[in-house]
């Protein structure tokens, strides 16, 4: 990693997120080996989607989406660019709040002995907001959060060996290996739009490298390929123990549920929700440049760089704008998992993986290798849309397990925001509902 190890860990902190919760269910649905398969190819894509944005960002001589989409589709493209990623990443935060007021408030009434009621969820994410979201949005350069991106991922870490040390005694004992799946195509659907947006992180690209020194097209490369293989391998980890440990479980898409009461699990608990609250400055930055350009700035010149630097009134306007929306949001219609799936599975896909493509496709006029590449790249993009969208719009398929019927959760609607994504982010998690945890039947 060298010199780069800053950036690749913000990076890395960009990507991982509230879909980390889903992937002991998804390799339960999908089985162990093929949901490594899914993860690696996942990789593949968004390193893949990343390499094309920055190669045409670069033949383009722009340096942010919003002038990518000027330069290639003129005015109206970059209207509606624009749009889309606001729209997508304002539903990353309300994700991130909704989430937030799920596990959050669970984890103060136990520690202080108080009822978990709605004026606890509401004074938990108000607190959350004003005391950690703004102070870390008002930041103007992302390279200020090096530190706490770093620590964040430590957190990461813990949570690996926590849920190792839960699998450790059926790895001991081993009694796993023939009642658990290693090949289950049948949760394919429901699980796709997961994978497919658990390692994206093109809407943070052109924030963090605008603070790389000397970033050329190898270099961004190199930190992507570092931090994708990163998550990919924390996912991979936290899929396959989480499963191990819980498989004689009913679980869904909050593995933090499945966690033997102690501690250390409330610490993991606790961990999480200010890991998910230091992690929102890094979708504010892409939302508050979005939010300029779209009402503020006008490019006459298309030729002209310029430059990216927003007033200090208007810099803390937009940021106290976003955060007191998501928090309005997150307030007032707690239960809006469809329509975070929708925009996850939607939104998210059409500006990670297919305006890259189509970027690339429309500069890059010569027939080439990589302009071949970045068709099948749209292909997949358009497959993953339409698969994201029916599975979001059919929970039926979402809650069958083994033939098990399972009430919906709200973590696993919001991994598919993952990006949170959250994630995406801003994709989407079922989130269990802690105030009935008795809905779901051990077996």
């Amino acid at each position: 990693m060298g010199s780069n190890t800053a950036t690749i860990m913000t990076l890395a902190n960009s990507i991982i997120g509230v879909g980390v919760l889903a992937m002991p269910f998804c390799f339960k649905q999908c089985g162990i080996v093929l949901s490594i398969l899914m993860l690696i190819l996942s990789s593949g894509l968004s390193r893949l989607a990343c390499h094309f944005l920055l190669k045409a960002a670069i033949m383009a001589r722009r340096r942010n989406f919003e002038f990518l989409a000027f330069h290639t589709f003129g005015p109206p493209g970059k209207t509606i660019v624009e749009l889309f990623i606001i729209g997508f990443l304002m539903g990353t935060c309300i994700a991130f709040f909704v989430v937030v007021g799920d596990l959050g408030p669970a984890i103060i009434a136990k520690l202080f002995q108080l009822d978990n009621t709605a004026s606890l969820r509401q004074v938990v994410l108000i607190s959350l907001a004003v005391g950690i979201v703004l102070p870390l949005g008002l930041m103007r350069n992302v390279s200020s959060l090096a530190a706490i991106c770093t620590a964040t991922i430590g957190f990461y870490l813990c949570l690996v060996f926590k849920v190792m040390a839960e699998a450790i005694p059926h790895l001991a004992a081993n009694d796993w290996m023939d009642k658990v799946h290693f090949w289950r195509p049948a949760g394919l659907l429901q699980c796709t739009p997961i994978f497919s947006m658990a390692l994206f992180c093109q809407t943070q690209l052109f924030e963090i490298f605008e603070s790389l020194p000397n970033a050329n097209l190898d270099k961004m490369n190199e930190v992507v390929r570092h931090a994708v293989n990163l998550c990919t391998g924390f996912y991979i980890f936290v899929g396959f123990f989480g499963y191990v440990a819980f498989f004689t479980q009913n679980f869904t898409g909050n593995i933090l549920m499945s966690f033997t009461p102690t501690w250390a699990s409330d610490a993991i608990k606790f961990g999480f929700v200010l890991s998910v609250a230091v992690s929102f400055p890094l979708v504010i930055f892409p939302c508050r440049a979005s939010l300029y350009s779209l009402l503020f700035r006008r490019v006459q010149m298309p030729h002209e760089t310029t430059s990216s630097h927003i007033p200090e009134t208007r810099f803390r306007f937009l940021t106290i704008a976003i955060i007191s929306i998501s928090l309005t949001v997150g307030l007032i219609t707690p239960n809006i998992e469809l329509v975070l799936g929708l925009v996850g599975s939607t939104i998210g896909v059409l500006i990670c993986v297919m305006f890259p493509a189509v970027a690339f496709i429309c500069i890059s006029t010569k027939s080439s290798s990589e302009r071949l590449l970045a068709q099948f790249l749209l292909f997949v993009g358009v497959l993953i849309l339409v698969l994201g969208t029916y599975a979001t719009l059919n929970p039926t398929q979402n809650g069958d397990v083994e033939g098990q019927t399972f009430p919906p959760d709200r973590i696993d609607s919001i991994a598919r925001m993952s990006l949170l994504p959250v994630d995406k982010a801003v994709t989407t998690i079922k989130v269990i509902d802690f105030k009935h945890p008795e809905q779901i039947e051990p077996k």
